[in-house]
């Protein structure tokens, strides 16, 4: 008796499977499709917008948006458009000219002209400049000149609205810029040598950089090189300290690589 009444029909259990697959099925498409909020470019403060409805040319204009997210549009008046994309803001004009001014208008909207974006930083021409779909970082910095001897490429920030905060984004020289974006290119790091390397100075730091390889960046050894007897001059909590290093030994930003000269 026991195991018929745990027994469950063939035709409930096909019919919880296909249930299942259903749900999620509909739940990964929603995944797949529904587009996050930052991916779609949304209207702001000094875009120019050009609105175009097919057949009415004096409804057909273009508009900068103004500080406060909005602009005059004939027939409406004030229209608040900030934050709307370009496709919530045709559907929103299409419903408000349908309702007593225009038998099913035709409505399309477009970018005229972006707002800008910023680059600040080791960059040759600092300043703003206009925002265009599918503008990588890497793009972006060379339409600031590119960076100075001085930029560190790997140490690239951006703040980014979102919503009312202001985000910090460390981001790869591939990755897309959005208007209003400030970027920010750092001045690298360095390390320095002296003694008997060929080349002795300061080089830009790197991660993972270990002595050996630092020598390497100075020219090598020179002959007069006592090379097991090499130093580090670090900082560590606001006091330098002389340590001990091997050539495998990490380098740090701002460390000063000393090679002593052999007395025979």
């Amino acid at each position: 008796m026991r195991q018929e009444e745990a027994f469950i029909p063939m035709k409930a259990l096909r019919r919880l499977l296909t249930l299942f697959f259903t749900v999620t099925l509909a739940f990964e498409a929603a995944a797949v499709e529904a587009p996050s909020r930052h991916d779609v470019y949304r209207i702001g403060p000094n875009d120019v917008i050009r609105i175009q409805v097919f057949g009415e040319e004096d409804l057909t204009i273009e508009r900068q948006v103004g500080g406060d997210g909005k602009i005059d549009y004939p027939l409406l008046g004030t229209v608040q458009v900030q934050g709307k994309s370009v496709e919530e803001l045709q559907q929103y004009l299409t419903a408000r000219l349908a309702k007593g001014y225009l038998r099913n208008p035709k409505v399309n909207v477009s970018i005229a002209r972006h707002r800008n974006f910023y680059v600040s930083g080791e960059v040759k021409t600092p300043g703003g400049f206009p925002y265009e779909e599918g503008l990588t970082v890497q793009k972006a910095i060379a339409m600031a000149g590119g960076g100075t001897e001085k930029s560190d490429k790997a140490d690239i920030k951006v703040k980014r609205m979102n919503g009312q905060a202001l985000e910090t984004l460390v981001l790869e020289l591939d990755a897309l810029v959005m208007p209003d974006d400030l970027i920010f290119v750092s001045q690298a790091q360095k390390f320095y040598i002296n003694g008997e390397v060929r080349k002795p100075g300061d080089y830009s730091y790197e991660k993972g950089l270990t002595v050996h390889k630092a020598i390497t960046m100075a020219g090598g050894f020179t002959e007069k090189a006592a090379q097991k007897r090499t130093k580090v001059l670090r900082v560590i909590d606001g006091k330098e300290e002389v340590l001990e290093v091997s050539l495998d030994s990490l380098v740090l930003p701002e460390d000063i690589i000393v090679v002593p000269q052999r007395f025979f």
